[in-house]
């Protein structure tokens, strides 16, 4: 055992902390959980920016959208919405630092990775896009993302640790 590294009591064994130091510690959102917190507050910009768009479209374009363009478009106006409200609840569990949290944050990356896959084959089928790189890129990172997030959020120790309430 060596001593606390923030104010030089004896650590605890297999922590840097003393017992005080690491409960203090935990407390805080550290390390890697910034990742997942910015991205939550990037996510609710970027939902509110699709909605826009998306209502933008339909409303601009009501009598010229060919195929599926118009039902496409009615699916991700729904979905955006649903997960502007599922966001807004997913980050005020982070930030109230919830117990429940991994297991709504993990639901939050499977339902993007879902709806990535839908709406790719959707527009495939709806309106012939093709599965080239650009369009499977959005999918792609989403599958990376929730690659490492998920397997983080479920044996993390400051994960366990810092969503305690």
């Amino acid at each position: 055992m060596g001593t606390c590294i923030q104010c030089d009591k004896e650590a605890l064994k297999e922590s840097d902390f003393c017992a005080e130091c690491e409960a203090r510690e935990f407390k805080k959102i550290r390390g890697w959980l910034f990742v997942p917190a910015i991205s939550l507050v990037l996510s609710l910009l970027t939902i509110v920016v699709s909605i826009n768009t998306t209502v933008k479209a339909l409303m601009e374009n009501d009598g010229a959208f060919v195929g599926g363009q118009k039902g496409l478009l009615i699916f991700e106006l729904v979905f955006f919405v649903a997960m502007f409200a599922y966001t807004l609840f997913v980050s005020s569990l982070f930030f109230r630092k919830k117990r429940q949290l991994p297991r709504f944050f993990i639901g939050f990356l499977l339902l993007w990775l879902a709806f990535y896959g839908v709406d790719l084959v959707l527009a495939h089928q709806l309106m012939n896009l093709p599965y080239v790189y650009d369009n499977v890129k959005p999918l792609l990172r989403n599958a990376v993302s929730a690659a490492i997030w998920i397997p983080y959020f479920l044996v993390s120790v400051r994960v366990k640790r810092t969503f305690v309430r």
